[in-house]
C-alpha cells in the first residue's frame, strides 16, 4: 500500500501481459520522441515509460500494477509518486504541476515550465520559515481545496545548498537531483489554494509581480496540469471547466526574477512581502 494525497493506493509488481496496438503520447522527450505513452486498458489505462516500465492504473479501485524492465527501484518510486499517481488522479481531478507553501491561510502555488525554479523557490521559502505543501504535484478539488502530495523536495545539485541537509537520490544515476527533507517543515493537511504565481522561465533584471487575468491564467493552467485521459473528450471538457473555475477564484501573478542562485533568498523575501501585502489589501477590502 502507498499513501499519497490523503488516499491509499494498492500497489504491486506483476506481469501485465501484451499491450494493445493503440497508444497516444502523454509526454515526449526534448527531441520529440515518445517518452511516456498511454492506452485504454481493462481496467483503466496502461502507462508506458519507454524501455523502463509499464503501469496499469485502475482509478475506480485505486490500484496500480507495475511491470518493470530496465527500472531500478528508486526510478520506479519516482515514476509512481511524481507521475503515475498524479496522472491517474487527473482522470477525475485537477492536479497541477506545482510547488507550494503555506501562506495567507492556505497554499500559495508556483507553476511554470520544467526548470523554471518551482522546487528551488519552495525550498528557499522553507528556509525562510514557511511549510512546503508540494514539490511537483498539487491536487485541487472543485471547492478550491488543495491536498499535499508527500514530504520531499527534489532539486538540482546547485540548488541543494539551500537545504539544511540533502541526499542524492539513491540508485538514481539518471539524475543529479537531490532529495531534501531534513530541516524543512511540510504541510500535513489540505488547505484552500489562495494564491498562484506563474514563473517566468527567462531571467529578468529585477523581481516583478504582474497580475494575470483569469482568461490568460486558464491557458497556463492547461499547460501545467497533469492529463492522462487525452482520448476522453468529455473528460477533457470537464477538466477545462474546472481549470476555468479555478482561474476565476484564485488571484494570480506572473513572477519574474534575475534567476541567479545567489538571489534566491532575496526572491524569497520579496515573495513573502508580496503575500503579506496582498493579504492586507484583501482584509481591508473585506
Amino acid at each position: 500500500m502507498i499513501d499519497l494525497y490523503g488516499r491509499r493506493f494498492l500497489f504491486r509488481v506483476a506481469p501485465l501481459g501484451p499491450a494493445g496496438p493503440d497508444w497516444f503520447d502523454v509526454w515526449s522527450t526534448a527531441r520529440g520522441t515518445p517518452w511516456v505513452r498511454a492506452q485504454r486498458a481493462t481496467p483503466g489505462y496502461r502507462i508506458r515509460y519507454e524501455g523502463r516500465a509499464d503501469f496499469l492504473v485502475d482509478p475506480a479501485a485505486d490500484t496500480i500494477v507495475c511491470e518493470p524492465r530496465d527500472c531500478p527501484e528508486a526510478m520506479r518510486r519516482h515514476f509512481l509518486f511524481d507521475q503515475v499517481v498524479p496522472l491517474m488522479l487527473s482522470l477525475n481531478h485537477v492536479v497541477l504541476h506545482a510547488s507550494s507553501v503555506v501562506a495567507a491561510g492556505g497554499f500559495a502555488a508556483f507553476i511554470g515550465a520544467g526548470g523554471a525554479g518551482k522546487s528551488t523557490i519552495a525550498l528557499a521559502l522553507a528556509r525562510a520559515g514557511l511549510a512546503i505543501g508540494s514539490d511537483d504535484g498539487l491536487l485541487v478539488d472543485t471547492a478550491g481545496v488543495a491536498t499535499p502530495s508527500y514530504p520531499c523536495v527534489r532539486v538540482w545539485a546547485d540548488s541543494a545548498g539551500l537545504a539544511i541537509r540533502s541526499a542524492p537520490v539513491v540508485d538514481a544515476p539518471w539524475t543529479t537531483k537531490r532529495e531534501c527533507r531534513d530541516g524543512v517543515t511540510f504541510a500535513p493537511a489540505p488547505l484552500p489554494l489562495r494564491r498562484l504565481y506563474v514563473l517566468d522561465p527567462d531571467p529578468r533584471p529585477s523581481i516583478r509581480f504582474e497580475p494575470i487575468a483569469p482568461r490568460d491564467l486558464v491557458v497556463t493552467l492547461v499547460e501545467q496540469s497533469y492529463r492522462l485521459g487525452l482520448d476522453d473528450r468529455d473528460g477533457l471538457a470537464r477538466q477545462l471547466d474546472d481549470l476555468a473555475r479555478l482561474a476565476r477564484a484564485v488571484p494570480a501573478w506572473r513572477l519574474s526574477s534575475p534567476r541567479r542562485l545567489e538571489a534566491w533568498q532575496e526572491l524569497a523575501r520579496a515573495i513573502i512581502d508580496h503575500l503579506h501585502t496582498v493579504a492586507n489589501a484583501a482584509s481591508e477590502v473585506a
